[in-house]
């Protein structure tokens, strides 16, 4: 079974910039009492934003699928309150993850991307995305790393999102 998903997280007030690209893009909770917002970013909303700004540059020297167009909006957004990007590629146990985390129009952490061989060597609370979760305020509930917590464990793809998660009425 595989895990691909590559989503915004915030607060509200992070992800409402990309009404601008879509006013009708719907954020969403992946825990009913959760208190950060996820956004989906699908490939329709990212060729949205890179025909409203330009695509941008695509660095080779990293493994996320963000643009420098992306990225600079990102680090626009999180003039609002901090923002996190999460990419997760996982097919039969085997793949990548990666993360990256603006705060205050700056970026603060990443990008950063961890394959499996790198994954056997390290502990989970020094994951890419268990740490940008938890620098976003995630607290993992032991047995549970803040993946998780947050809830991305029950969602294995930004379609599940759209059908399972909790919209959130903004």
């Amino acid at each position: 079974m595989g895990h691909s998903v590559r989503i915004f997280a915030g607060a509200s007030a992070a992800l409402a910039p990309f009404r601008q690209i879509d006013p009708a893009v719907l954020f969403y909770t992946l825990t009913p009492a959760s208190d950060l917002a996820v956004l989906p970013f699908d490939d329709d909303l990212q060729d949205r934003l890179h025909a409203r700004f330009g695509t941008g540059d695509w660095p080779e020297n990293q493994s996320i699928r963000l643009s420098t167009t992306d990225q600079s909006f990102a680090t626009d957004c999180s003039s609002a309150a901090p923002l996190a990007y999460i990419e997760t590629d996982y097919f039969g146990g085997e793949g990548t993850q990666s993360a990256m985390l603006w705060q205050a129009s700056q970026v603060l952490i990443g990008p950063i991307t961890l394959d499996n061989a790198q994954r056997a060597q390290r502990q989970p609370a020094l994951w890419p995305i268990n740490v940008v979760l938890r620098t976003l305020g995630v607290r993992a509930r032991p047995p549970m790393d803040e993946f998780a917590t947050f809830g991305l464990a029950n969602f294995r793809s930004n379609d599940d999102v759209h059908a399972r998660a909790w919209p959130l009425r903004t």
